[in-house]
């Protein structure tokens, strides 16, 4: 078994908007002959221009192709936030690893796309790598999210009904995952609380709640709001001791804020699976 490594051109996102943009200078990258395995996907993104106070950087990225089964791959990127006025630094998340295990077959083309899903006042570069093996590493992993996202409450202690993710044809849930990003960034307001995840398609009885990646706001007027280099909360499971699923699932997700906010939460849950 061999390992390579592969690039997109890094692509930039549209400002002050939402829009759905494919990398690779909008084209697709082509999986080399001899490959048989697409491991896993590494995205990545950066400001291109001048921050502006109170916004959050939420990027989703969706994997597609006309020659390999693919999706559902859509999946989140780490947020980040600027904080709130004169803020002093924005700090960057670390590169996180999204395991596809997509067989590969005849040097398939495979598209990238990255959507923000808030507004920006600057470009947005994001690129992302991909690894490949020769041979498989293990059963294919889908993922999904919801079409939205979702606003946490305000008041402490609000449970937040999120949107739903739907699962077709899923046989074990191998991760549940949520971003939690600030909209604005109040002196000494802090993001924290657990994310729920419940289904009548889920074929055990137990419960699936765990906490966000918390973010604190700093005092006084310069606030920047801080949060751990991963961004997000992630709960994987090893194969064979995921939440095994009816044929057709629909997943409910909540989030309970355990501190006041000014503004609700961006929030996003996602989901892998295998089938």
């Amino acid at each position: 078994m061999t390992y390579s490594l592969a690039t997109v051109t890094p692509t930039s996102t549209l400002a002050a908007s939402t829009a759905e943009v494919r990398l690779n200078s909008d084209s697709p990258i082509q999986v080399p002959d001899g490959i048989n395995n697409i491991v896993s996907a590494i995205p990545y993104y950066c400001p291109t221009g001048a921050f502006s106070p109170d916004e959050s950087y939420v990027t989703r990225v969706r994997l597609q192709s006309n020659d390999i089964s693919i999706e559902p791959a859509r999946f989140m990127m780490s947020g980040v936030n600027t904080g709130d006025a004169a803020f002093a630094s924005v700090q960057a998340p670390i590169l996180q690893e999204y395991n596809l295990n997509i067989p590969n077959a005849n040097g398939a083309n495979v598209n990238i796309y990255a959507q923000p899903m808030v507004n920006n006042t600057v470009l947005t570069l994001v690129g992302c790598e991909l690894v490949y093996s020769t041979s498989s590493t293990g059963s294919q992993q889908y993922w999904n999210t919801p079409d939205a996202l979702s606003t946490g409450g305000t008041t402490i202690n609000t449970r937040q009904t999120l949107n739903t993710i739907t699962i077709t044809d899923g046989r074990e849930i191998t991760s549940l995952n949520a971003l939690v990003a600030p909209t604005t960034a109040a002196a000494s307001t802090h993001s924290v609380g657990e994310i729920e995840f419940q289904s009548s398609d889920f074929q055990v009885p137990f419960p699936y709640s765990f906490p966000i990646q918390p973010s604190f706001a700093g005092l006084g007027a310069a606030a920047a709001q801080s949060t751990n280099p991963i961004g997000l909360s992630r709960q994987k499971f090893p194969a064979g001791h995921g939440i095994p699923l009816a044929p057709r699932a629909l997943v409910n997700s909540f989030y309970t804020n355990r501190d006041a906010v000014g503004a609700g939460d961006s929030v996003m849950p996602f989901i892998s699976f295998t089938r």
